[in-house]
């Protein structure tokens, strides 16, 4: 009994810490995907222009 209550504790901690994490990202989602955008197309760009 004991075991398992540690256990679920636990998982409850390791819950409320990614909820908190999500949290704090949340925000800052959308400028993530349009920096990875932008950085994805001047990859393409540069891969493009300095290949033979």
């Amino acid at each position: 009994m004991r075991k398992a209550r540690s256990f679920l504790l636990t998982l409850l901690l390791a819950a409320f810490t990614i909820h908190v994490l999500w949290l704090a990202i949340q925000p800052l989602i959308p400028y993530v995907v349009s920096a990875l955008a932008i950085l994805l197309v001047l990859g393409f760009v540069y891969y493009r222009f300095t290949r033979w």
